[in-house]
């Protein structure tokens, strides 16, 4: 079997297919769907509260914190797209890092939706096309955290 990714002297070779790679543009979208709706299980899940048993103290966490982590998913968002687009073949270590944070809020999202909270929805059933996409999406980040930890 082909991977996905493999180590690069100048950062990590991504070889997907064009079908993944347009697949893979829509995951932006999916994470900004999130943002938008507060009352989405996904929404939740990707932003934790700090201080669930203080408001008071998550209020200010908020206020100092939120707007730099959106705008650093912001920017990991847009750089997975670029890469994307471009059809990048090697991505920078930075580049590598968005792709994994961009996965992994996707991964998350989706479970979140799913309702899934605990290990075992592995078994995935070939005829739910979201827990395939989860299962794709989990075997997309444990190869890039693979070859990135081949790296340190």
């Amino acid at each position: 079997m082909r991977r996905p990714f493999k180590a690069h002297h100048d950062g990590v070779a991504v070889r997907l297919s064009d079908v993944e790679r347009e697949f893979l543009l829509g995951l932006p979208i999916l994470l900004a769907s999130v943002d938008a709706e507060p009352d989405d299980p996904a929404y939740v899940r990707l932003h934790v509260a700090a201080y669930p048993d203080d408001p008071a103290a998550q209020e200010e966490m908020t206020e100092y914190s939120g707007s730099q982590l959106a705008e650093a998913r912001t920017s990991d968002r847009e750089r997975f797209t670029a890469t994307l687009e471009a059809g990048q073949s090697v991505l920078s270590p930075d580049e590598a890092e968005s792709w994994l944070t961009v996965l992994g809020d996707a991964r998350l999202a989706l479970a979140a939706r799913l309702g899934i909270e605990e290990p075992g929805w592995e078994v995935v059933d070939e005829e739910d096309p979201e827990r395939i996409t989860l299962g794709f999406l989990s075997y997309l980040q444990d190869q890039l955290v693979t070859v990135l930890m081949r790296r340190l």
